[in-house]
């Protein structure tokens, strides 16, 4: 090619349906993939399958540290990706009305549907449209002069549904986009591959590809950096690429940010900039909140390093240092608290079903029970729930297969609960425990029923089972309390194990509560 980009192979005996893609519509990194392949002339031979990584996203919600992401995604996208045209649109949109569109327009044949997406895609990634706005949707689907219907068939409904749950429960994809799979062996590519590893990928020379050009659920690292941005932009040129970066000059709106949001990574104060009382206040709230702190300081001066050094803090950082030193420094970093927050994550973590274990349980439950009080009471219920017959299925099928049971189950959980302000554990061997702070008896046996009937649903064999179904099925014993100083969440441990014990006693695979 004449612009120095390489040569692509010819891809026409391409199989069709040998490769798929899990990817977002509102994922930049999956647009350019997207376009990647559609300047290939690979997408009627490529299956693109739709999932929604963010559901909770709404354009109402959408605050400054996801502006700050997105501009920084679109940014990569331009360094990565230089062929591909994007701009960065104001917000980032919920996917859910586009992608019942798609569902909507299934019956179409694959060169109209691969329009209609290119056409969603770059609504929003090069014109700015608002995918998420009904209207937009009408209207770019009659300028695509392609037939609106608002009912999905159930069979597309039900296609789109199992390539949502793929993505959410294989533990290889991570819950990142986008992801190609290779059909014939399950080879994966995670994130946006340079051109190099697309073509190697294709042509089956690379069995695995992990880029960090993904959309996943957890951002990048987030520093407050408080101070005059003008003094210290050198150091925020030098590490805006391994972060996001926020500004403050306003000590209140520093501390309200640090307060209101647990995601924040790095706090970066000016030491010229920071009065006594200022940088105190910063510092306390940085360390109760686990924060790391970092000092700069625009004039390099001792005092600077003596008040970062007696402080406690990370590091310091004198801003007339070269910018390869100050990103290598930042980057060292970012990597010990990656490894100080990973390690913390194991000690929370079960390592087997990757849910929080009990320690961690008893100390949400504790912490939650302590917040009802504070705010004058409140409901809070909890959920035990038992695998029916586990010895048996281990017995039957081995203790290997026990274990990708009790993955499946929790990964089953995990999904059927997330709509709940819940928190959901691992107790012990096969059980699993779910708390529900501000949730009533009632409405605790309707999630609790929700559960189990999931479970069932999920059709793992079970032929040691007693239960005439010969799938894996769960009983769940479940308890709401009002919340008062006279007990504590162990005596809603007791309560929901009686109540466990009397639905195993009922014949298993029941729900009872109090």
């Amino acid at each position: 090619m004449s612009d120095g980009r390489m040569n692509i192979p010819d891809f026409q005996n391409l199989a069709a349906g040998e490769f798929v893609v899990y990817g977002d519509l509102n994922c930049p990194f999956c647009f350019a993939l997207h376009e990647r392949l559609f300047a290939w002339g690979l997408l009627d031979r490529i299956e693109w399958r739709l999932i929604v990584h963010a559901p909770d996203l709404e354009g109402s919600s959408f605050s400054m540290e996801d502006q700050s992401l997105l501009a920084n995604e679109v940014f990569a996208i331009h360094h990565r990706a230089p062929d591909v045209p994007v701009n960065l649109p104001k917000i980032r949109p919920g996917s859910e009305a586009a992608t019942r569109l798609m569902e909507a327009l299934d019956d179409l044949p694959v060169a109209q549907q691969v329009n209609v997406r290119l056409g969603l895609y770059r609504a929003l990634w090069v014109e700015g449209q608002d995918i998420g706005d009904e209207d937009t949707l009408t209207d770019l689907v009659s300028a695509l002069g392609v037939e609106d219907s608002s009912t999905p068939a159930e069979t597309p409904a039900e296609k789109f549904s199992a390539w949502q749950k793929e993505w959410e429960s294989r533990d290889d994809f991570d819950r990142r986009i986008p992801i190609m799979k290779r059909a014939s062996n399950d080879n994966l590519l995670l994130g946006l591959p340079t051109e190099e590893a697309l073509v190697d990928f294709l042509k089956g020379e690379r069995t695995f590809f992990v880029n960090d050009a993904v959309c996943i659920f957890q951002p990048r690292p987030i520093t407050l950096v408080f101070g005059s941005l003008e003094n210290l932009w050198p150091l925020v040129e030098a590490i805006r690429d391994s972060c996001e970066v926020l500004h403050f000059s306003d000590v209140d709106r520093c501390r309200d940010m640090l307060s209101e949001h647990e995601s924040v990574d790095f706090l970066l104060i000016e030491h010229e900039f920071a009065s006594d009382d200022d940088f105190d206040l910063l510092s306390r709230m940085a360390i109760t909140r686990g924060v790391t702190r970092i000092v700069a300081s625009a004039g390099g001066f001792d005092a600077a390093e003596m008040r970062a050094l007696q402080s406690g803090a990370a590091e310091y950082l004198p801003v007339d240092r070269s910018a390869s030193v100050l990103s290598a420094r930042f980057d060292k970093l970012v990597i010990e608290r990656r490894k100080s927050v990973s390690m913390e994550q194991h000690a929370k973590f079960d390592a087997l079903t990757e849910v929080p274990n009990r320690r961690e349980f008893q100390a949400r439950a504790e912490q939650e029970w302590r917040r009802l009080i504070d705010e004058g009471g409140g409901h809070c219920a909890l959920l035990l729930i038992d695998i029916d017959f586990f010895k048996a299925y281990n017995d039957t099928y081995g203790h290997l297969a026990g274990d990708t049971c009790l993955k499946q189950v929790a990964s089953v959980l995990r999904s059927s609960a997330r709509e709940y302000e819940d928190f959901i554990a691992r107790y012990g061997g096969e059980e699993f425990v779910l708390l529900l702070p501000g949730v009533t008896q009632d409405a605790a046996k309707k999630i609790g029923e929700r559960l189990r009937q999931a479970v069932l649903a999920e059709q793992i064999e079970h032929k040691g089972s007693l239960i005439h179904s010969d799938h894996v099925t769960v009983s769940i014993g479940g308890v709401s309390a009002f919340a008062n100083a006279g007990e504590t969440p162990g005596d809603l441990i007791r309560l929901a194990d009686d109540c466990l014990y009397r639905a195993k006693a009922a014949g298993r695979n029941t729900v009872i509560t109090q």
